[in-house]
């Protein structure tokens, strides 16, 4: 129970730095532990209201038309993702939790670029939603789509947050439909919420403090654990 706290704690810290990274990173260490089928539906309830944590924190700063136009995409999207996670087998949702952390790492070091035209914007966070249900990192493409919009800074961290919320409700919904998220899970989900929740505070408090190269250099080394978890996470 102390090591999901941890965890917990650890995404949120990354999460609130750098507006992603953290959900990613807690989803492919519990991969290893519980296998990814299970990973993905007991972190989505803590990540639901860990990032209306985020969200309340930085209520201030939304951009609500981005929001309006990624959960317009993602619920949708991350339902019908949800909906199709049974009938795929635990090595084939590992490889899919790769690809994301790989693809989430290049994107991070400026090796591949997302910056879809605003009228796009819902058709992209559709597939995203899908994708995310499936295999939980491309959930940090979200990002992107509101970097697009020119938000930076608490303005961006805050409409991401709204971006996700609505992503993680719509999972929750969908998990539960098909019956891989159950009451005996929520539990462990308590414990990790409890850690990222206390991981958002510290982080809030941490931002501007570090300086841009650090909060990046976090991000980054964040990305290449995780990375490292969903390759063995292929193997266990």
């Amino acid at each position: 129970m102390f090591a999901l706290a941890v965890l917990g704690l650890v995404a949120g810290v990354l999460t609130t730095l750098a507006g992603m990274g953290g959900g990613l990173f807690l989803l492919v260490a519990l991969g290893l532990v519980y296998g990814p089928h299970v990973a993905l539906a007991v972190t989505t309830p803590a990540l639901l209201v860990s990032n209306l944590h985020r969200a309340w924190l930085f209520r201030a700063d939304v951009d609500w038309r981005m929001a309006r136009l990624v959960a317009l995409g993602v619920m949708p999207g991350a339902i019908v993702g949800a909906l199709l996670l049974p009938a795929l087998p635990d090595v084939v949702v590992a490889a899919l939790f790769t690809a994301s952390t790989g693809f989430a790492l290049l994107r991070a070091t400026g090796r591949v670029r997302i910056d879809p035209k605003p009228r796009w914007i819902t058709a992209y966070a559709l597939a995203i939603g899908a994708l995310a249900a499936t295999s939980g990192g491309a959930g940090m493409l979200i990002a992107p789509l509101v970097l697009s919009s020119g938000a930076t800074g608490a303005r961006y961290v805050a409409t991401v947050a709204i971006g996700a919320v609505a992503m993680h409700l719509a999972r929750v919904i969908g998990y539960g439909s098909v019956g891989l998220l159950v009451p005996a899970q929520l539990a462990d989900a308590a414990v990790i919420l409890v850690g990222l929740l206390a991981g958002n505070l510290v982080g809030r408090r941490l931002r501007g403090r570090l300086g841009a190269k650090t909060e990046r250099n976090i991000e980054l080394g964040a990305l290449l654990v995780a990375n490292a978890f969903a390759i063995a996470a292929v193997f266990r």
